[in-house]
């Protein structure tokens, strides 16, 4: 059983000063950040839109995994040699003098950071962002531990010892609290001892029935270490201001530098693509079912003005970055607008586009068998008579697989409150809040989702079906 929110939540106008106006440009003025997770989907964006937007920054530092037989300078050259900055190199041709590169592992002792790059850092940063993990849902408990839990307490352990600590942002998610299907912008009790989570992966670390019991309600050993995490932050965070943020699904970029930009099938990508691509034709859940979805620039540009705020609480200062609650939309909306994309682009592998919802597991399972594989095993009979290779079960196959592993979010329904988000929002100046757009009520889906399954096409490449 999850434990009931923290009664000690303080409301958001208690914490969010609205006094004046700080340009977050001039904040991060003459400061250095550290982002871990760089070379992910988040934190490409953050590099992005912190060089761009606040131009006088004084250094980037990224953690980033060395790797054998590529130097520093390749894997810098690798890093912005993508359509995302293209812009930035426009605006800022020389941003390249403002990034360094720290080579280091959030799985191994001391982040593998070595003693002097330590040093470095300890008397440089201001603001660290904190958007490195494993994000597989269900990584062996030893592993996403080691890398999700203990990096994280390593991580702020290093920020502890930073000369001038402004903000630890840490980048949890919206589905950390296990069966809490309303979520506010408050931390929440752990959902274990630290020092029970250690012993029982001595114990039965491996076995993957007692880890299921273990973790409980939290969907998957990813969900369960963020949630620990949070926990950890708010009990240990001492002097330093710190601020979780905790993003739903994340999905590709609305506003800018390139609309419609992702680079990886995690999250939701994959199932939009294969409803798109009229290989999922049953689904687990209600049309009506609100699917919670949140721009990746949403993510990192609250992110960024949260900073501005931590130090105005001793607390924790939680931020839900998620629009379920405030801008709603379902899976009926969005199927509706793949079949108008659909007549006017004629694109899918298979025709009639259809999707039927079931509400139970054999209803899944019967529905699978007769609208999925039996069509595509037919079809494939068809081309082997024609003397052309099958393709359409492997194709229903894999899609079967990735709507599986997303069950867990069409079969349920999450209300998750951003009213904190969007007060720290109204508290920037006109011309900030139009630049660190945040806001989940000024997403128009329509054109949102368009822009979305575009950049799925456009930025991706056919997801391996092995």
């Amino acid at each position: 059983m999850i434990a009931k929110a923290n009664r000690g939540y303080s409301s958001a106008s208690s914490v969010i000063s609205k006094d004046k106006y700080q340009s977050v440009a001039d904040f991060y003025s003459g400061k250095s950040v550290f982002i871990t997770g760089s070379t992910g989907f988040l934190g490409k964006v953050y590099i992005e839109k912190l060089l761009h937007s606040c131009p006088k920054l004084d250094k980037v530092y990224l953690l980033i995994r060395e790797k054998k037989g590529i130097s520093a300078d390749k894997r810098i050259t690798d890093l912005f040699d993508n359509p995302l900055f293209k812009r930035l190199k426009s605006s800022n041709p020389d941003f390249l003098k403002k990034v360094v590169l720290v080579p280091g592992d959030l799985s191994l002792p001391h982040l593998g950071i070595s003693p002097s790059d330590e040093q470095t850092l300890i008397d440089k940063v201001s603001i660290v962002y904190h958007a490195g993990a494993t994000v597989r849902f269900h990584e062996p408990l030893p592993v996403s531990i080691n890398i999700n839990f203990d990096g994280t307490r390593k991580m702020l352990e290093l920020s502890q010892r930073m000369k001038n600590i402004e903000a630890f942002v840490y980048v949890s998610t919206a589905y950390a609290q296990g069966s809490a299907k309303v979520l506010v912008e408050t931390t929440y009790p752990s959902p274990a001892k630290v020092e029970d989570v250690y012993k029982f992966i001595e114990e039965h670390g491996h076995d993957n029935d007692e880890v299921k019991k273990f973790i409980g309600s939290h969907f998957g050993t990813y969900a369960f270490a963020k949630s620990l995490s949070e926990a950890y932050i708010a009990k240990n965070h001492g002097k330093v201001p710190a601020v979780i943020i905790r993003p739903s699904a994340v999905t590709s970029i609305k506003d800018g530098p390139v609309k419609g930009w992702l680079d990886n099938w995690f999250g939701a990508s994959g199932i939009l693509f294969y409803i798109n691509e009229g290989a999922i034709r049953v689904l687990h859940g209600e049309g009506n079912n609100t699917i919670d979805f949140t721009p990746v620039d949403y993510v990192s540009n609250l992110s960024i003005i949260s900073a501005l705020r931590a130090k105005e609480s001793n607390e924790v200062q939680v931020f839900n970055s998620t629009s379920s609650s405030d801008n709603p939309v379902n899976w009926d909306t969005i199927y509706k607008k793949m079949k108008e994309e659909k007549t006017l682009s004629g694109k899918n592998k298979f025709p009639y586009l259809s999707l039927t919802y079931v509400n139970s597991k054999l209803g899944l399972q019967m529905g699978t068998f007769f609208l999925q594989i039996t069509p595509a095993v037919l079809a494939d009979l068809w081309l082997k008579i024609k003397g052309k290779d099958p393709k359409y079960l492997k194709i229903v196959s894999h899609a079967i697989a990735v709507r599986n592993a997303y069950e867990y979010f069409t079969s349920n329904m999450f209300v998750m409150r951003s009213d904190r988000t969007r007060e720290l929002h109204s508290s920037l100046s006109p011309e900030d809040r139009e630049e660190f757009q945040c806001d989940p009520t000024q997403i128009r889906w329509p054109e949102y989702l368009k822009d979305n399954m575009h950049g799925i096409y456009k930025y991706l490449k056919p997801p391996k079906m092995t």
